[in-house]
């Protein structure tokens, strides 16, 4: 993408800005191990990024009826919300920098995050970070959650962008397809997991960690 052409950076959060991906594999397999179920880290790794209507379907393959999506997801929320309550969520490498260096640019920024915006902000306002994005797009308040590309959709819509002038930042296959599907020039940062074979043509640059976004811009 030329400097001609970026006119925005639109991040997702869990796993790129933050180190919430570790968080959310532990606590959602303790939580699962409370009611009886073994969930694996693979299975685990699946959820990223899903919404309830893409993870309750996963869950009754998995577990059966029996398995209570909601329940379960009630206190994987409170077992890591007290969790980070009592010692916050780190930053993943860059993050602080790279937001730094882009406003330093001119260059408009987005959140676009599974996580509703009060988590957001939990998460980020204790670094200084939350209130440096332009817009913040939560999944929550979007029809069609990841790979869908509508998050990003609105995320460059609320920039008064088109996709095709904004780079998308993500760690998750999911997120890396929505990103492509919507028309962004789109960065992987790999978090827990590299990229499957197949995930590769959705991606356009492949970074080590967030300083890595720098060169681009």
């Amino acid at each position: 993408m030329s400097s001609n052409t970026l006119k925005g950076v639109i991040f997702d959060m869990d796993g790129v800005l933050v180190d919430s991906e570790r968080l959310y594999m532990r606590f959602w397999q303790e939580a699962c191990a409370a009611f009886g179920f073994e969930l694996t880290q693979e299975m685990a790794l699946s959820l990223r990024s899903n919404s309830p209507e893409t993870a309750i379907p996963k869950f009754l393959a998995w577990f059966g009826e029996s398995a209570d999506y909601h329940e379960i997801r009630g206190l994987r929320r409170k077992l890591m919300a007290d969790f980070i309550d009592r010692n916050g969520v780190k930053l993943k490498p860059g993050a602080a920098e790279t937001v730094d260096y882009l406003k330093q640019k001119g260059i408009k920024i987005a959140l676009a995050t599974a996580s509703p915006v009060k988590r957001a902000k939990h998460y980020l306002e204790p670094h200084g970070l939350f209130d440096q994005f332009d817009s913040v797009v939560s999944g929550a308040s979007i029809a069609r959650s990841k790979p869908a590309p509508d998050i990003y959709l609105t995320a460059a819509g609320e920039l008064g962008l088109s996709p095709y002038e904004c780079i998308a930042v993500e760690d998750s296959p999911a997120g890396v397809i929505s990103a492509k599907t919507a028309g962004c020039f789109t960065v992987m940062v790999p978090d827990l997991t590299q990229p499957e074979e197949e995930i590769l043509p959705n991606i356009d640059f492949l970074a080590h960690d967030l300083n890595d976004l720098q060169k681009l811009v």
